[in-house]
């Protein structure tokens, strides 16, 4: 099921109105790898604001919103993605068309990181797997990665104190990374093994969200 952009009457004609989709009735959305490198190739084309964030940036900042519950405004975590501040949506995906394919994949891959975040045992992230080639990121995929988990902290980072060292640490480690700048290939292997040490740590640790299915835990990330 895809978002649906909504529409208003303005000036006698129908404008346009692209809102936050409605994470509770959204409905599970497939995503496979095939999606990933179209969303990935998306973030490579021009015509984004400079602040958008690559693939990895993207993966990382929603797996944070996974293993780190935030309580934000409904849709508050999206403009983030496409680089600008407060709800405004980037004129490259400012029609209503290219707005629901765009949210399609990207709450479909925020989807398929909670399938495999919270499977038993849990599968490793399309990122963090390291043998996808990434379009849109220009950097070390480690550090972005961890630039992105670390950016969706900044909305609350309240409850770090209630945390156990473990938790702690694994934050740090996570920070560590991406101040990174290897362009050695077999850096990412090892740095994907120490983020996906520091993210079963936080998932561990995760504080219980009731709902046991997967809709409604999603939900409460933009609740």
């Amino acid at each position: 099921m895809r978002p649906k952009a909504r529409y208003t009457a303005r000036y006698g004609q129908a404008a346009p109105q692209l809102l936050p989709p409605d994470l509770q009735t959204l409905g599970s959305i497939a995503f496979t790898a095939h999606d990933f490198k179209t969303l990935d190739a998306w973030l490579a084309e021009e015509g984004w604001p400079a602040e958008r964030m690559d693939a990895a940036t993207l993966e990382g900042y929603l797996v944070a919103l996974l293993a780190w519950p935030i309580q934000l405004s409904p849709g508050a975590w999206l403009p983030a993605i496409w680089g600008i501040r407060g709800w405004k949506v980037a004129a490259k995906i400012a029609t209503p068309e290219s707005y629901d394919r765009f949210l399609a994949l990207v709450l479909g891959l925020l989807q398929e990181l909670e399938r495999r975040l919270t499977a038993a045992p849990r599968a490793l992230t399309f990122v963090l797997a390291g043998d996808c080639a990434l379009s849109s990121t220009r950097h070390f995929a480690g550090a972005s990665w961890a630039t992105g988990f670390m950016s969706a902290l900044q909305f609350n980072a309240t409850g770090l104190g209630s945390r156990t060292v473990l938790s702690r640490t694994a934050l740090e480690n996570i920070l560590s990374v991406a101040s990174l700048r290897s362009k050695e290939p077999a850096a990412m292997t090892r740095v994907a093994r120490e983020l996906w040490a520091s993210v079963g740590t936080l998932m561990d640790e995760r504080p219980a969200r009731g709902a046991a299915t997967l809709i409604p835990r999603v939900a409460l990330v933009a609740a």
